[in-house]
């Protein structure tokens, strides 16, 4: 079986390596992460709704050859995503749903972070500071408008409606070019 890396496939990764079990291939965490991750991997067919597993605060499946293809990726991600592009995309946002959040003063943050995740972020341009084992976004409306199109369990986020210019986003007023000019075109020249 040759399994292709797909940006579908990054995202769900980028889930995994967050919030992994040990048990198969499979997350732990809140209710939002176990059936956003079981839609995924069913819509994605990389197993069937009867070999999908669950327990009280995880979901996972067994197959080898999966399992292999994830390690092999998650040993190869600073090759694998380097450049900005929706696979860098994709598995950036699988990261920030199961382990990244938002606080109240708008500081964005990746938990559980590794070295290797800081080099992933820092080859992407994505300056960070660690604070324990927090991985802080030093520019975090530029990753999170890097990873809006491709969140998940995080899309209905405030922020997200604020970064895409949503109707409660505050908007700037446009200067109109009759500020700038007269009602000939013509400059209008400060006195």
């Amino acid at each position: 079986m040759k399994i292709k890396l797909t940006p579908e496939l990054s995202y769900i990764i980028g889930l995994w390596r967050k919030s992994r079990c040990l048990d198969g291939i499979g997350v732990r965490g809140p209710k939002e992460l176990l059936e956003t991750f079981s839609q995924e991997v069913l819509e994605k067919g990389l197993t069937t709704s009867d070999k999908l597993l669950t327990d009280e605060d995880k979901v996972y499946f067994y197959h080898t050859a999966y399992r292999k293809f994830f390690q092999q990726i998650e040993a190869e991600q600073l090759d694998r995503f380097k450049y900005l592009n929706e696979y860098a995309a994709s598995y950036l946002a699988g990261m920030f749903d199961a382990s990244g959040g938002v606080d109240e003063r708008g500081i964005v943050s990746l938990g559980r972070a590794s070295k290797q995740d800081e080099l992933v972020l820092l080859r992407l341009g994505f300056v960070t500071r660690r604070r324990a084992d927090l991985l802080v976004i030093e520019r975090p409306l530029v990753f999170l408008t890097f990873i809006r199109n491709y969140v998940k369990v995080s899309k209905g986020h405030r922020v997200f409606s604020y970064i895409k210019g949503g109707e409660n986003a505050p908007r700037k007023a446009k200067k109109r070019k009759s500020d700038a000019t007269g009602s000939d075109g013509v400059r209008n020249k400060p006195l």
